[in-house]
């Protein structure tokens, strides 16, 4: 599973009566969202789009997005979002991922299911095991005789994890590959250029620092990719489309958990956290202990 999928998490939350959230999501690779219980509604590249579960759950894949989606949420929730590899998803028969861009679509329209894919989801069951029926029932027969991402594209990946100040041509030194073979890879591989990759990977890793989803001691460092304030402000309302400040005033917990996530696989990639291991800016007196559930893929040993 790992060349292809490397996270799916399931979360819960509830948001008190009477009270809407705007929030946001921005995920660099195609993702699938199964959601259940109540509607979230989302701004993509079409316009408006409600995403309505019903009563028995939906399942919505989610392009690549240049930017944060802005998302509107109330009531109570839970997601199982699977997050996709660099170039994995039109390797097991996804749209491309530039003609994907900022947009949303049923998964089961896309895919042309007569199943449903929330329906393969054990609901009497633990967290656990839904990410597991998810695993063996969907995600394995899918990438059954897939080709491999790119190493060049796994590398590149890498760079917007753990270095985005890197610009293009010195990652195509290291590379031994012209500049041109860099952009025409990443392009088709990432949907965007990649210069732009390595822009919103910066701001992402800015998003989460503001957040406080960030490793607290990487804080200096992530500021410090940035002239000053005002180029700090241009970039965050570039990607985020509100400025730093504004990001800190409100709840923004979808947004929070899409960012967590990346997050914890720069660690990883860093070798600074173990599979499973909590974060650094989490508290581990405070974790529930059945609302949320994290598998990366391969972090039990069933990749």
């Amino acid at each position: 599973m790992q060349p292809w999928v490397y996270w799916i998490t399931v979360a819960e939350a509830e948001i008190a009566a009477g009270v809407r959230i705007d929030c946001g999501r921005i995920i660099e690779h195609p993702s699938i969202t199964i959601l259940f219980h109540d509607a979230w509604t989302a701004k993509d590249a079409d316009g408006v789009k409600v995403l309505d579960p019903g009563p028995d759950g939906r399942a919505f894949y989610f392009g690549p997005h240049t930017r944060c989606m802005p998302l509107s949420i109330a009531g109570r929730w839970i997601v199982i979002s699977i997050l996709f590899q660099a170039g994995a998803a039109q390797l097991l028969g996804f749209p491309d991922p530039a003609d994907s861009l900022d947009r949303v679509y049923d998964l089961d329209d896309l895919l042309g299911r007569s199943e449903p894919v929330a329906s393969l989801v054990p609901r009497d069951a633990t967290y656990d095991k839904w990410a597991e029926a998810i695993e063996e029932c969907f995600l394995r027969p899918l990438v059954k005789g897939a080709v491999e991402p790119a190493q060049l594209v796994a590398d590149f990946q890498t760079a917007c994890l753990t270095n985005p100040e890197m610009t293009v041509e010195e990652f195509a030194d290291r590379q031994d590959v012209s500049k041109r073979t860099v952009e025409r890879v990443i392009k088709k591989a990432f949907g965007v250029n990649p210069k732009h990759a390595l822009r919103r990977a910066r701001a992402q890793d800015f998003g989460a620092a503001l957040l406080g989803v960030a490793r607290p001691e990487d804080e200096p460092e992530i500021e410090d990719r940035y002239f000053d304030q005002s180029h700090r402000i241009k970039e965050m309302r570039a990607i985020f489309g509100i400025s730093p400040g504004e990001l800190q005033k409100r709840p923004h917990p979808v947004l929070a958990l899409s960012l967590e996530v990346r997050q914890r696989r720069r660690l990883e990639v860093l070798r600074a956290l173990a599979p499973g291991e909590l974060g650094p800016w989490r508290d581990p007196a405070s974790e529930p202990a059945t609302q949320a559930h994290t598998h990366q893929d391969g972090a039990e040993n069933r990749a």
